[in-house]
Formats: structure tokens, C-alpha cells, sequence
């Protein structure tokens, strides 16, 4: 009856590790080889209590029994580590998006994660470490494929926001005049005809009258502007308004007005 005691107290120490998980750990040491020490520590002492307790000494036995419980407690410490290490790494897999951008890895190391949780539960500290190991390269290799397929993404939106403004500068004048700016403010050495001549404006020096006619409150002689004026820029205007501007301003053909020159499409 006495063995039978001790063997379900070696079976009560065994079963401990797989029995008491927490997951209130932070850090701590992790290699295979201080896993298997513990364990055969653990085994060693086990067997010394046994044979103390069969030579009828109780209280090297009991120390003995202390011992072992120790180390298999390291043992299990150093696997509840390791698990609470590769969970802190899966949840970073999530956060990246790697199961959007790399799905296959991903699942791959969801399962290592699974096979891992059975490791531990069945107290097998050296496969959990294989485990890891792997869990880790697969990682590894989810950020890359990550980080590549991101970057390709970027790089797809890229080309099509350059394709979109191509599209939209292709547009007719109908559907761009209306990002034309509609105030101009004034610079340095800026005139009427240096404005008119901006590409944003009319493209046109001759054109300047539009804007002297549009600014009248605050321009008492087209020769004068000032730094800072803000003026406005007429765009809602007909073809004869752009003929008769460009007359006033001694062109020589008014008429004949550059193509390059602002032209509202509707109202040609």
C-alpha cells in the first residue's frame, strides 16, 4: 500500500505541469537544454525519494519529493513562458494583417500554435521548443511576404492615382475651368498682362482687361496692382467678353485668339 502512495505522488508531480497553466507570464529563460535538465533533475530526485523512502529513511525522502516538485515546476515554467511568448507573436501576425496578406503562412503557424498548446498540456518540453523554433522561422517569413505584398499594394494605388489624374487632365476644359483658381493674389513685379499670361489664368496676356473689369472696386489704373491684392478672375465669360478684352488691349488680330489661350468649351 505504501508503494501504491508513493507512485500517486510521482504521478501527482507529473501531471502538475499540464494542470496549472497561467498566463500572467512576462519573461523568462527558455532553451531546450535547460528544459530537458529539469526534467531529468526532476526524474532524478523522484527516483532518490523512492529509494530513500524504500530504505526506510522518511525525511530524505520527503526532501527528496521537495526537490523534484521543484524542478518539474521549472519545467513548467519554462513551457508557460514559451506559450506566452509564441501567443504575443501570433497577436502580432494579426495586428500586421498577415492572414490578409500572407493567409497560407499564417494558418501554418496557427496550427504550430495548436500543436504547441498540446506539447505543453502533455508536458513534453523538448517538442514545444522544436515547435517554437519552427512557429518563429514561419513568422518570420509572414513578415517578409507581409511587407512585399504592402508594398506592392502601395505601389498598385500609386499607378492609379497617377492613371486618374491623367484621366482627369485629359478631360474637356468643360469639366477642368472649374479647378482654374478663381482669385489671384499678387506678387512681386506681377502687371494685368504678366497675370493674364499665367498658364492658370488665361494663358493669354491680352486678356487682361477680364481681370481689370472683374477688379474695378480696387484697381483705379490697370498699370498699378499691389503685392497681396487678392483679384478676382472672371471664368464664367462669353466669347465675345474674350474678343472685345483682347481688342482693348491692342491685339493685333483679336479675334484669332491662341489655342493655347483659356477658352470655356460651352462657349464656343
Amino acid at each position: 500500500m505504501k508503494r501504491l502512495g508513493f507512485a500517486l505522488m510521482v504521478l501527482s508531480f507529473l501531471l502538475g505541469c499540464a494542470s496549472n497553466p497561467s498566463p500572467d507570464i512576462t519573461d523568462g529563460p527558455d532553451t531546450v537544454a535547460m528544459g530537458e535538465t529539469s526534467l531529468e533533475q526532476g526524474l532524478e530526485s523522484m527516483e532518490a525519494g523512492l529509494k530513500a523512502k524504500a530504505g526506510g529513511d522518511d525525511e530524505e525522502a520527503r526532501n527528496a519529493f521537495v526537490q523534484a516538485s521543484r524542478h518539474f515546476r521549472e519545467v513548467d515554467e519554462q513551457s508557460r513562458v514559451i506559450m506566452h511568448r509564441t501567443l504575443a507573436e501570433l497577436g502580432k501576425v494579426v495586428e500586421i494583417s498577415g492572414f490578409a496578406y500572407a493567409p497560407k503562412e499564417s494558418f501554418e503557424a496557427l496550427t504550430l500554435y495548436l500543436k504547441m498548446q498540446n506539447a505543453y498540456l502533455d508536458c513534453e518540453p523538448k517538442v514545444l521548443s522544436v515547435l517554437e523554433q519552427q512557429f518563429n522561422e514561419k513568422v518570420l517569413k509572414i513578415q517578409e511576404i507581409t511587407v512585399r505584398e504592402k508594398q506592392k499594394r502601395l505601389e498598385e494605388l500609386g499607378k492609379e492615382i497617377a492613371q486618374r489624374r491623367e484621366e482627369i487632365q485629359k478631360q474637356s476644359q468643360t469639366d477642368i475651368f472649374e479647378v482654374y483658381p478663381t482669385i489671384y493674389v499678387v506678387k512681386k513685379s506681377d502687371t494685368l498682362p504678366s497675370i493674364a499670361a499665367r498658364h492658370e489664368i488665361y494663358n493669354d496676356s491680352y486678356m487682361w482687361p477680364l481681370i481689370y473689369k472683374a477688379n474695378r472696386d480696387q484697381i483705379k489704373d490697370p498699370k498699378l496692382v499691389y503685392v497681396g491684392q487678392d483679384l478676382r478672375i472672371p471664368r464664367d465669360i462669353t466669347m465675345e467678353e474674350i474678343i472685345e478684352a483682347r481688342r482693348e488691349a491692342g491685339a493685333p488680330e483679336p479675334e484669332k485668339i491662341p489655342k493655347e489661350a483659356y477658352l470655356p468649351r460651352r462657349n464656343k
